[in-house]
């Protein structure tokens, strides 16, 4: 589950062809922004998998937040640096440290910078559909499809891994938001700092 919550994703474009650049732009033209999204996970061979739901908070440079709603809540959030899975149910917190290349794989991290997108991916455009597929070879991603709605945000995202299992995501409602204190993308269990990486 842990590589699943790794990917999730953001697009481009108020009119003609989506474009990383105006992906950027779109996000960029707010201090953060609070989204709903429908996560499902299809296995390889099947039609259908698990949908969990809840809120997502994108705040610039490169700071996300996902708040998975239901009978298991948890929190995935990332501060720019360190990537964070919180589950009170089971009392864990788990975090590992992300640099520049590594947090290419979190793609609506990513798409806040075409620079680096570009640089770890080979970029297609088909209308308002964005193509992104790994310039190296990873297990976790073998490609990233990005529709991108009329605002120029994107409305819904597959991520497909190596194996054929895809993690698909719908994205709704983006609101406008202040920008949000560090804090918020460094959660942790209750009464207990934000935790840290092995070796950090």
């Amino acid at each position: 589950m842990w590589s699943l919550l790794l990917f999730a994703a953001l697009s481009s474009g108020p009119s003609g062809a989506a474009s990383l650049e105006q992906v950027a732009a779109a996000i960029g033209a707010a201090k953060a922004w609070q989204v709903r999204f429908t996560q499902r996970y299809v296995p390889a061979g099947f039609d259908q998998g698990a949908t969990e739901r809840g809120s997502l908070t994108v705040a610039a440079p490169t700071q996300l937040r996902f708040d998975y709603e239901g009978d298991a809540p948890r929190v995935f959030a990332f501060d720019g640096s360190v990537a964070r899975l919180v589950d009170p149910a089971a009392g864990s917190c788990d975090a590992v440290a992300l640099d520049r290349t590594t947090w290419s794989r979190l793609p609506l991290a990513t798409l806040l910078d075409p620079g680096a997108t570009r640089a770890a991916f080979e970029v297609s455009a088909n209308g308002r559909t964005l193509r992104l597929v790994p310039r190296e070879a990873v297990p976790e991603l073998e490609e990233l499809v990005i529709d991108v709605g009329e605002d120029g945000l994107p409305v819904a995202i597959v991520v497909r891994d190596a194996s054929g299992n895809r993690n698909e995501f719908a994205l709704s409602s983006w609101q406008r938001r202040s920008q949000p204190p560090a804090a918020y993308f460094q959660p942790s269990l209750p009464g207990a700092p934000p935790c840290r990486p092995e070796g950090g």
